[in-house]
């Protein structure tokens, strides 16, 4: 993670608090395009509910990370780096 200014982490971890209260059991979290994603899963017939949270593309990684890393949350097979919104398919 890089090294973050005071204001800088109080977004990170609004944002991380956000995604906390709305995270199920068998969620899969990852970054990308809105636009991209429901392309994505419209062509792979996947019928989830898929829920969108704004993030800077800089914090994005970190977020997603954070997740997988130490919370175990598995990462979405339509993750991409920086990608401009988080997303969890519930």
């Amino acid at each position: 993670m890089a090294k973050l200014a005071p204001h800088q982490v109080e977004e990170v971890n609004e944002l991380i608090a956000k995604i906390q209260k709305a995270i199920k059991p068998k969620a899969e979290i990852g970054s990308q395009n809105r636009v991209i994603l429901k392309s994505q899963l419209v062509v792979n017939k996947i019928k989830n509910k898929v829920l969108f949270f704004k993030a800077k593309r800089e914090y994005s990684d970190d977020i997603v990370n954070y997740f997988v890393n130490e919370k175990k949350v598995p990462r979405n097979r339509f993750h991409m780096n920086g990608g401009e919104d988080i997303y969890l398919v519930l």
